[in-house]
């Protein structure tokens, strides 16, 4: 970055911005600005920061950036319109920074600390409106590119579906392959339920007047569910072989769970049942997110399929002799002896809707994959308690 001087009278009077305001108020409009340059690739601003400056391009181009999935950014806005504002909407709201901005090409922008935009919102009520027309743009902006990635992760969903179904298919046909066609038929009953949850807030979205932070955290849950497909395929190869390709991250808990339990807490409300949770332990815990979020779901799932109108599904964690304890537990209809003996076998079922029989057996193989142990205590008309034991992180 390099520092110049504070732009030039005839430079302001070149800007929409600042069209009809007099020579005498650009001069103190330019004591608060100071022009600077940017090579291609250098931050701008960054994510997660207190904000303390506002900005105007020069010239150059921009990218609106925001991190995603691990360390992996998306492009979710360009700024290359001589005169365009940016950064003037965590100033506004008092906030950091929801979006990191980054040079492209060589860039000139001009900068303005918190008190000069201050100042300038206070005494131009022109500049005020500009603010404020750009804040509209930017979420305008920012809503078409989020329903055009969804659009775009909706295709993809697609052609994975039509992949599947053929798939399953040909390998129906050959008795040879009947148990990879039963796993097959295992995949598509279980894409049912991140189905329902994408078309729950896909709905939520199209709803008029979201606030824009309702759609970035719908939007992500749908990726989140999209991911999870792949997820799933994998999971189920993994299974076939008999091994485990984990990618484990050392994971704050309960934070690690959050958006699993939004999503679970969806499907209950969409059932007319309830989620309650008792996490205080706060620890690390080495997983695979993306398959131990398999182990949650899929024990949420045969809850709600246990329940009626009113159940209550109940999530809680304690600490024991250095490991995690995670409880799931519901008052469904519960099972008999002779089915809990058998409930995690592979190609065991007693749901009245069918399956495959594999769900809770890939939940123990993830389980056993991360070093800890599962078990289940159940009763007729009592509920079921699955319990989950995991190593900690030492600090």
């Amino acid at each position: 970055m390099q520092i110049l001087d504070h732009p030039p009278i005839t430079l302001l009077e070149e800007l929409d911005l600042f069209t009809g305001i007099h020579p005498d108020e650009l001069e103190r409009i330019s004591d608060v600005m100071q022009r600077q340059l940017f090579d291609s690739g250098e931050v701008l601003i960054r994510e997660s920061e207190i904000a303390s400056q506002f900005f105007v391009l020069i010239k150059g181009k921009l990218e609106v950036v925001k991190t995603i999935e691990g360390n992996e950014t998306e492009i979710l806005n360009i700024i290359e319109k001589s005169g365009e504002l940016f950064g003037e909407m965590a100033l506004v709201e008092d906030t950091v920074r929801s979006a990191g901005i980054i040079a492209s090409v060589p860039s000139e922008v001009l900068v303005v600390q918190k008190e000069g935009f201050l100042e300038l919102v206070n005494h131009f009520p022109q500049f005020t409106l500009e603010v404020a027309r750009s804040i509209s743009n930017y979420l305008r902006s920012t809503d078409s590119t989020f329903i055009s990635v969804l659009e775009e992760k909706n295709r993809e969903l697609n052609k994975t579906i039509q992949e599947l179904n053929e798939t399953r298919q040909a390998l129906v046909k050959n008795e040879r392959l009947s148990i990879v066609g039963r796993m097959a038929s295992t995949i598509l009953h279980d894409l049912k339920n991140p189905m329902t949850t994408i078309a729950g807030f896909a709905q939520l979205i199209g709803l008029k007047e979201q606030p824009h932070e309702e759609i970035v955290k719908y939007t992500k849950i749908i990726s989140q569910q999209v991911i999870q497909f792949n997820t799933l395929a994998q999971e189920l190869l993994a299974f076939t072989k008999g091994s485990a390709d984990l990618k484990l991250e050392v994971l704050d808990f309960p934070q690690c769970i959050q958006d699993t339990l939004m999503n679970i807490q969806f499907n209950l409300v969409q059932g007319k049942m309830s989620l309650v949770t008792d996490l205080p332990n706060e620890v690390s815990i080495n997983i695979d997110p993306n398959r131990f979020y398999r182990v949650i779901e899929n024990l949420a799932n045969n809850a709600i399929q246990a329940m009626d109108e009113g159940g209550v599904l109940s999530v809680t964690s304690s600490i024991e002799s250095e490991r995690l304890v995670i409880q799931v537990s519901d008052n469904g209809h519960g099972m008999k002896p002779e089915v809990v003996e058998k409930v995690f076998d592979e190609f065991f079922s007693h749901k009245k809707h069918g399956g495959t029989g594999l769900g809770l057996a890939i939940v123990k193989s993830i389980v056993k994959d991360h070093s800890g142990e599962i078990t289940v205590q159940s009763e007729p008309d009592q509920g079921t308690t699955f319990t989950i034991t995991l190593p900690v992180v030492s600090a």
